[in-house]
């Protein structure tokens, strides 16, 4: 299928979600990534570069593994160390760093990455000044400053910001379903609290980076208009003298099933309605079973012909009612978020545990199940335009194994899921008695719904 070809399905597939029915065809999305061999520089730090030569841009990305949330010795030393990265270095303040990448037509910025298991540098920007801004990046990564007035003004916000996270409902119920599913595990760790927050330092955030930041367990995977031989010989100029012994470390034990459904809810006098949240663990990234979960979260919440937009939105129940999955190395999560009128509450948390049911005792019907995966796959071939993205996905395919050709086989995979596949899913994962229950809203109104699906955490 050509690239016009492809990106018709993708359309022809977000306009079929936006009239509420995915369109059938039975075309296969083909898919050719830009080729990435890994290179190992001298000092131990691997390198994917993916030469795209269609705009005069290129996008780096520097993943530190095990710099990442789920290792943070305590609350918040992670983010911190993080975040701090492009808040100035040794040879460049934070004002600095921000007033070179703008000269340069580049942005550069830092943090712990999605899967909480890594933290990132992201630097993107005109190919032309791409060995220029490159080195601001690195200069981030390997020599960081820790400015104590810096630090102190990201302290700052984050108290702010833990103080305006309080008022959001989403934010807040976030929070809770999270930390319900993971329990003790650190994945399930939250924001630091105000206390926590105070007690971190710059000596702290320097300590963590001195045992967790080294080329050893760094990936660098870069796109756009560049030439990966000239790339790989930038890259050792620039960092072939960062030479830090590379640490030991390993994943905590499994986050472990609850032994018992937990339910939370977190009282708003007077709130016209109720955020509810819904999850549980789901399955390793790595997992055999992803390509039939993605195919599942499709059915059950995802887009406008989902079932829960269906059912809730269109019976007036929820304004808003969607589903989400997320792995990792470790067991992932599946959520559910609907924003409901206070008085339909437990009519829409009946609705939604019913739907759970119903994916756990009846196989998808095999038109619904084809339209899923025909948007999964219309939703892939979208995010082939994105260069962001294809770092994303060359990362995961060195970061787990898996085989060179396996964003290519990514939709015939997708394509040749079954409905007792995802039902397997559904029954093992996704068992609404075991489901984990976040309500925010009026407490005098909802308690007594809610307490009927089990006792209420105090």
């Amino acid at each position: 299928m050509t690239r016009r070809s492809l990106l018709a399905l993708a359309a022809s597939a977000l306009a079929a979600d936006r009239k509420n029915r995915a369109p059938v065809s039975h075309d296969m999305v083909a898919v050719k990534l830009p080729e990435a061999t890994p290179i190992r520089l001298s000092n131990g730090l691997t390198l994917l570069t993916m030469e795209d030569r269609r705009f005069p841009l290129a996008w780096a990305r520097f993943h530190v593994d095990g710099a990442g949330l789920v290792y943070s010795p305590a609350p918040g030393v992670a983010q911190a160390t993080a975040e701090m990265l492009d808040q100035g270095s040794k040879q460049r303040s934070a004002r600095q760093i921000s007033e070179a990448a703008g000269k340069l037509g580049a942005t550069v910025r830092s943090g712990v990455y999605l899967d909480r298991e890594s933290a990132v540098i992201d630097g993107s920007g005109l190919s032309s000044h791409f060995d220029d801004w490159l080195a601001v990046c690195a200069d981030c990564l390997a020599n960081p400053s820790f400015s104590a007035d810096e630090f102190n003004s990201l302290k700052q916000r984050w108290q702010v910001n833990r103080h305006l996270k309080m008022a959001e409902a989403p934010a807040i119920s976030e929070d809770t379903i999270i930390q319900l599913i993971y329990g003790a595990h650190p994945a399930g760790m939250g924001d630091p609290m105000p206390a926590e927050i105070a007690a971190l330092t710059p000596e702290v955030a320097g300590d963590w980076h001195r045992q967790r930041y080294a080329p050893g367990n760094t990936l660098l995977s870069v796109i756009g208009r560049v030439r990966a031989s000239e790339v790989a010989e930038r890259t050792e100029k620039l960092l072939g003298g960062w030479k830090v012994r590379e640490p030991q470390f390993s994943l905590p034990p499994e986050p472990q099933p609850a032994a018992q459904r937990h339910i939370a809810l977190i009282g708003r006098s007077g709130a016209p309605q109720t955020l509810l949240e819904l999850g549980n663990l789901l399955i390793q990234r790595s997992d055999p079973a992803y390509f039939a979960m993605v195919v599942l979260d499709q059915v059950l919440g995802q887009g406008g012909d989902s079932r829960l937009q269906r059912v809730l939105e269109s019976s007036g129940q929820a304004q808003t009612a969607s589903s989400s999955a997320s792995t990792a190395h470790y067991a992932g999560y599946w959520r559910i978020t609907a924003a409901v009128r206070t008085e339909l509450t437990g009519r829409a948390l009946g609705t939604i545990l019913g739907e759970l049911r119903r994916l756990c005792d009846d196989p998808v019907p095999p038109q619904e199940l084809e339209e899923a995966k025909t948007a999964v796959m219309g939703r892939f071939a979208l995010t082939l335009e994105h260069p962001e993205t294809i770092i994303n996905y060359s990362y995961q395919r060195h970061r787990y194994g898996f085989s060179t050709d396996y964003w290519e086989r990514y939709p015939a995979r997708i394509s040749a899921v079954t409905a007792a596949e995802v039902q397997h899913v559904a029954q093992k994962y996704y068992d609404p008695d075991r489901a984990h229950i976040v309500a925010v809203g009026d407490e005098s109104k909802i308690h007594a719904d809610l307490a009927k699906l089990g006792p209420i955490d105090a």
